[in-house]
This record gives structure tokens, sequence and C-alpha cells, in this order.
């Protein structure tokens, strides 16, 4: 029986830190074990980047984060028209609801840029 292969990678203290916080986030009980959950990570990735049928992972999860943010705006807007003793004008909430939408495309390139605030 052929046993497996050892690769040995030499790596600076920033990224030994790295290894270990997601060794100790995973549970994990070797620092072999979480640099081959992350090996294996990385390589999905890349075998998946070219795939011309499917979005690259950064796109799938913009994508994510589009709906993500739309449903809470949406659903904010939904509690304020249900809990609102006023009747609802459907004119206005069609136009209160394009401008939500617009806000939360807004909010989602906002975070893409990196202003998390």
């Amino acid at each position: 029986m052929a046993r497996n292969k050892v690769v040995q990678v030499p790596c600076d203290a920033g990224l030994y830190e790295k290894i270990v916080a997601y060794r100790d986030e995973k549970g994990l009980g070797k620092d072999a074990a979480a640099a081959r959950d992350l090996i294996l990570f990385a390589l999905r990735i890349l075998e998946h980047k070219d795939d011309a049928e499917g979005l690259s992972t950064r796109e799938l999860l913009e994508t994510i984060l589009t709906y993500s943010v739309k449903a809470q705006h949406t659903s904010s807007l939904v509690y304020y028209q249900v809990f609102n003793d006023s009747a609802v004008d459907m004119e206005s909430a069609n136009a209160k609801h394009k401008d939500t939408m617009r806000k939360a495309e807004d909010k989602v390139e906002q975070l893409l840029a990196g202003d998390a605030s």
C-alpha cells in the first residue's frame, strides 16, 4: 500500500497565523489538516474559474450578496407597509420599491468597493 506524499512548504509568520486561525475556527486537530483543507478549496476554485457555463466564485458571491441585500431591503419595506395605518397606494408603493432596490444595489456596490460602513 502506497503512502501519501508529504509536501513541506515553508511559510512566513503571517501565513502560519492564518493557517492556525483557520485550524482553530474549524476545530481541526493539526496544521496539516488545515493546510490540506485550504489547498483543496483553492484547487476547486482554480478548477472552475474558466468554467464557461457557470459563474466565477466572485460573481456567484456578488450575486448572492445582491439578492441578500435586496431581500433585506424588501422585507423592511413590507414590514413598513404592513404596520402603517394608512392604505397602500400602489403607485407610491411601486416607486418606493424601485427606490429601495436602487439603494440596495448602491449598498452592494459600496460593500464590494470595500466600504463596510
